[in-house]
């Protein structure tokens, strides 16, 4: 589905305090949209939901819907995608990365960006490329999910569990009753249980991909996303730059 990117569109890294060194908010880019999604800033006493488009910026604290027909691509942050499925609720809890005073070269010292998701599905891909940290996090009423980069992960979250699937990469799971932190390793996959968290007594082993069919859907179209984003990523990197005004 995001194939159809238009090529040669540009991801604007967006600070807030633009010009300051250390640690700065960003906005998430909108780099494919498709049926109805919806998103409001949060901040206002009654809140005004807008219809999203690729113009869309969305800032920390946002709440994102889409409909059961619809999906959304973001850039989170650079080095942090997301693919949100039809049914899809999500808040933008964090996004922000600490600079390296002004470099432009290697700036990065460090990325992070929090999600809650209150139902439906995303795929999350940190492509293992640049330097510094680069983590996302995804928060459930059940526990929490956290990917580092090169990470391509799927997290479902339907009829009160949480179905998590590492695809690639280093993903952990951190129950919301505290106690230990699950790796889930590549090529597997945890469901979480409202009940099982709920009674502490329950501490779910990771499966087998292979032993699962709906896990195999959500590997497949993790994959799918996951090369659609790193051809958005070519287009960008070889999108001629931008003419002067002054020419």
């Amino acid at each position: 589905m995001l194939r159809a990117l238009a090529a040669g569109i540009c991801l604007p890294l967006i600070f807030s305090g633009c010009g300051k060194p250390g640690d700065r908010a960003v906005l998430a880019n909108v780099i494919f949209v498709r049926g109805n999604v919806v998103f409001d800033n949060g901040k206002e006493r009654a809140r005004h939901s807008q219809s999203v488009t690729t113009a869309t910026m969305l800032s920390a604290g946002g709440r994102l819907e889409t409909s059961p027909d619809a999906a959304a691509a973001l850039s989170l942050i650079p080095g942090i995608f997301i693919q949100i499925g039809g049914g899809t609720e999500i808040v933008i809890e964090e996004l922000r990365v600490w600079k390296r005073g002004d470099a432009m070269v290697d700036a990065m010292r460090s990325r992070l960006a929090t999600l809650r998701i209150n139902r439906g599905v995303i795929r999350a891909f940190l492509p293992d490329a640049g330097s510094g940290q680069c983590e996302l996090k995804v928060q459930t009423d059940l526990g929490t999910v956290a990917a580092q980069r090169g990470a391509l992960v799927s997290v479902r979250w339907t009829n009160g569990a949480v179905r998590v699937v590492c695809v690639d990469g280093e993903v952990h799971w951190r129950s919301a009753t505290g106690g230990r932190v699950d790796e889930i390793p590549e090529g597997y996959f945890q469901d979480h249980a409202r009940n099982a968290v709920s009674s502490n007594s329950f501490k779910p082993e990771p499966t087998p991909v292979s032993d699962d069919a709906g896990a195999q859907n959500d590997v497949a179209t993790a994959l799918d996303a996951a090369a659609a984003f790193e051809e958005f990523i070519l287009r960008v990197r070889n999108a001629p730059a931008p003419k002067s005004s002054h020419q």
